[in-house]
């Protein structure tokens, strides 16, 4: 399993030792190259709104959320926030997808459409057993 997120790979190395993940599974996606090749969608119009917050509430719990926070921020401590944000402020506007693979055959594809908006993690755990 890999990951993949806006900003430099020392940013993606550096939350990753704070989450307790491997940092050669992070990656990031300067500057978008890969989120434009997946079609990720973009823009001040995919960013947060009630439902997709409401959303992402019901699946997280205050300790989940807490610890991200606290994860986030420990990384901005140790590396800076601006090597921790992407260098150029539109691909912070970028949503992710979900994509899982087996060999090249892809056995999931989700796109965000809004913040919150995540594929499921039991169709992330059926396409892996």
């Amino acid at each position: 399993m890999f990951f993949v997120g806006v900003g430099t790979g020392e940013a993606a190395a550096e939350f990753a030792k704070e989450l307790g993940i491997d940092p050669k599974l992070c990656f990031g996606d300067e500057g978008g190259v890969a989120g434009d090749n997946l079609g990720l969608q973009q823009g001040v119009g995919t960013m947060w709104n009630p439902p997709a917050v409401s959303t992402m509430m019901e699946r997280n719990d205050t300790d989940s959320l807490k610890a991200l926070g606290e994860a986030y921020k420990n990384a901005a401590d140790n590396i800076g926030i601006q090597n921790l944000a992407p260098k150029d402020i539109k691909d912070t506007l970028r949503q992710g997808g979900t994509f899982v693979f087996k060999g090249d055959k892809l056995l999931l594809e989700h796109y965000d459409q809004k913040v919150g908006d995540n594929a499921k993690i039991s169709d992330i755990l059926a396409c892996v057993k």
